[in-house]
């Protein structure tokens, strides 16, 4: 729900995720609604280890642009939009709502690019201080500026690993710094960013500054930097005329987009929760602490409590059938002679979650605990994402496997991260079987040592992976019938490669062959809750997660940008809800105004309003069509006339060769995304498959391409003629020689 933070004073803590790093680098703020943007940058750069020597911009979810009055004022974001004064902008105001969303860029050249999500707001208590603090984050702050983007931060951090990482030529001397610092990358320095932090005063910002003009222009945009803005800059690097990314036009070219889901109401998420048995107990020992329970020096519960908390309980319900607190008898015996809390597990995890996330709190040597009904709704569910996130995120540092370290560790990092996406990837109620996944690899031909230790790394890998989601109640997760298989044949080959004796155990490749060979592998399938979170996780990697349904009120271009990448289904069910909200006719006018432009943002769009405009059958659609097919405005004719020509009876609605024409300039159009990307393949491989989508075979009317007036008809011949060299080189010759024709009409 939107705030009206004029109204009410309250604090926002913000989660803010430099993009493009792995393991992810974030840090979790929390300042005054109504303190500025300009308060947020100093924050930023407190919070990160940045030193303010670049020029920075923030980009709000409409493409509005807020910068230092001195140094950003007078660009030009494109579309005729200048930047706004983030100093007189209350961070309230651009952050009006949970979830909404900024995009902080620092330093136009290495592009360190931070997304801001606003988690939620905290009521500020009458009287209290207005600070900024940090309450939380991953990992050490960036050790350097200067060094290539994120891209130069991986390797600088790869180096740091490498004994002879001091010599490399580019950074050898800031390795050899950092070394001698002691820096740790995963060393995360709350305590030190806070102090920092307090040394920051937030400014108050009173009443609503005016949104940087042509706000209305909708997003995106580049501009230029000028004179004045280069003199301002530290940095000695930026120049006249650098471009300036307004920002938030989607996702760079090489993040994929997330196949588009439908997330459960959140009360059933709310209620999941609650169901995850190690979030029940965890509840139930808040609960049961209520009262106020004796703890020992280091936080847990005395032996005695621990007995009782057990037993009253039933915590002994967590652990698995081989655990002694599974049965009556030797629970009895094993918390006779418990010493230490921490000595059961089934106590331990659920105790230190409830600690953690604010459910128990310890003071004056007691744990002070709230009825399980404390801790309900949004709160609850918040704490359990950043709960799998953080598990996540941990993975991402140490691998699945964290008593593997080096290359075999990160490795199994990567592991996880495939499985993840390959997760979420899957449809609703669909199962991802370790057996399918390994029964691929070996069809594309993978063998020998090394792919069996591959093998036996993922099989490993999926097992805890999805045993550790499965805790969290983010999976269902069955073992298969080849219990302990996996480590067996992940133990051989580890022996094997150390020069130790294999154990008996036999060759590697049989035992993960016996584990295919005895019945079914290990298999796993996203809950709903698994679902919510790893989305959430997701989407802090700044990878594009869409929801089916969140674009039926968008405006016909929004539309179409955000259709790009999706699959055919979730494309048809998107197009269905967005039709339904508004008159046919008006669907078909803003679709085809949203046809018009150059450039590959327009082609994108061009090649999904085909298919959206094929949905409509209402008569006064199909006029609006007709009408476009007779205008003179290039991109919208050759839509309509091809939406036309593709219907059953189109002699009746437009000349045939009037679609030929309007289908071979649109594959052209489509065609040009791929050229001069130095994509050579895929644009051979894009005309390929298109080959059968227009009337007539295209090879009979190769010849005839050139004379397409298409802006980059030209480059694609041209491009074609040097890909097609080695599928048909007659052909090939014959696209070159089109190529020619089409740069001499110019």
């Amino acid at each position: 729900m939107r705030r009206d933070t004029r109204a009410v004073l309250s604090d926002l803590q913000l989660k803010i995720v430099l993009h493009g790093t792995k393991p992810p680098l974030w840090r979790r703020l929390v300042l005054p609604s109504d303190t500025s943007l300009g308060t947020l940058h100093d924050a930023i750069q407190v919070a990160f280890g940045w030193h303010g020597g670049h020029l920075h911009l923030f980009t709000d979810e409409f493409g509005r642009g807020y910068g230092a009055a001195a140094r950003l004022t007078d660009i030009d974001l494109g579309f005729g939009r200048g930047v706004g004064d983030e100093g007189a902008t209350a961070l309230g105001d651009v952050l009006a709502e949970e979830g909404a969303r900024l995009r902080y860029v620092y330093d136009f050249g290495d592009d360190w690019e931070h997304g801001i999500t606003l988690e939620k707001a905290l009521p500020r208590p009458a009287g209290a201080e207005r600070a900024v603090c940090c309450v939380g984050g991953r990992r050490a702050d960036v050790p350097g500026e200067d060094i290539g983007g994120v891209w130069g931060l991986a390797e600088v951090l790869e180096l740091l690993d490498r004994p002879d990482g001091a010599g490399h030529d580019l950074y050898g001397e800031l390795v050899a710094e950092l070394r001698a610092a002691g820096y740790d990358p995963a060393a995360f320095d709350r305590d030190g960013i806070t102090a920092r932090l307090a040394l920051l005063t937030p400014d108050t910002v009173f009443g609503k500054a005016k949104p940087p003009a042509g706000d209305r222009a909708g997003r995106g945009g580049v501009g230029r930097l000028n004179a004045e803005d280069v003199a301002l800059c530290t940095c000695g690097q930026c120049r006249v005329g650098d471009p300036v990314d307004a920002g938030v036009d989607g996702p760079a070219e090489d993040v994929p987009v997330l196949r588009p889901v439908t997330l459960a109401a959140r009360g059933d998420l709310v209620a999941a929760v609650r169901g995850v048995p190690l979030f029940d107990a965890a509840l139930r020992l808040a609960a049961w602490c209520r009262e106020g329970r004796q703890v020992t020096a280091g936080r847990v519960l005395r032996p005695a409590l621990a007995r009782e908390a057990v037993e009253d309980l039933q915590l002994w319900k967590l652990a698995g059938g081989d655990s002694p607190y599974a049965d009556a008898v030797a629970r009895a015996r094993a918390l006779k002679s418990l010493r230490s809390a921490k000595d059961v597990a089934v106590l331990d995890d659920p105790w230190w979650l409830a600690v953690d996330g604010g459910m128990i709190t310890i003071g004056g040597g007691r744990a002070w605990g709230g009825a399980a009904t404390d801790f309900a709704g949004e709160d609850l569910l918040e704490f359990w994402a950043a709960t799998l996130c953080d598990l996540l995120e941990e993975i991402g540092e140490t691998g699945v496997l964290d008593r593997l370290h080096g290359e075999l560790g990160e490795l199994t990092a990567e592991l996880a991260d495939g499985l993840v996406e390959l997760l979420y990837d899957a449809p609703d109620d669909v199962w991802v079987d370790v057996d399918d996944l390994r029964a691929k690899a070996r069809e594309a031909g993978e063998n020998g040592p090394e792919f069996d230790l591959f093998q036996a790394l993922f099989a490993a890998s999926f097992r805890e992976l999805g045993e550790g989601l499965a805790l969290l109640g983010a999976v269902e997760y069955e073992p298969g019938d080849g219990d302990g298989l996996a480590e067996e044949a992940l133990r051989t080959l580890l022996n094997a490669m150390s020069g130790q004796e294999p154990g008996g155990s036999g060759p590697s490749s049989a035992a993960s062959d016996r584990s295919r060979e005895d019945g079914r592998g290990d298999r796993m399938r996203l809950t709903p809750l698994g679902r919510y979170g790893l989305r959430a996780y997701l989407m802090e990697w700044g990878m594009p997660a869409p929801l089916l349904g969140e674009l039926a009120e968008a405006d016909a271009d929004t539309l179409l940008q955000g259709l790009v990448g999706y699959f055919p289904e979730e494309m048809r069910r998107e197009v269905e809800g967005w039709l339904e909200h508004r008159p046919a006719a008006d669907a078909a006018v803003g679709l085809l105004d949203a046809c018009a432009g150059d450039g590959p943002k327009a082609a994108a769009k061009r090649a999904v309003a085909q298919l959206v405009l094929a949905e409509l059958d209402d008569p006064r659609a199909l006029r609006v069509l007709r009408k476009a097919a007779d205008s003179d405005v290039e991109g919208c004719r050759q839509v309509a006339a091809a939406a036309l020509g593709a219907r059953p009876g189109a002699e009746a609605h437009v000349d045939p060769a009037r679609a030929e024409e309007a289908g071979l300039w649109l594959l052209v159009d489509e065609l040009s995304l791929l050229a001069g990307a130095g994509e050579s393949e895929e644009l051979v491989r894009g005309f390929l498959e298109n080959w059968n989508t227009v009337p007539k075979a295209l090879e009979g009317r190769v010849d005839d391409l050139w004379r397409v007036k298409h802006p980059a008809t030209a480059q694609v011949l041209a491009e074609l003629g040097e890909g097609l060299r080695s599928v048909d080189k007659r052909l090939a010759k014959r696209m070159r020689t089109a190529a020619n024709k089409a740069h001499s009409r110019r």
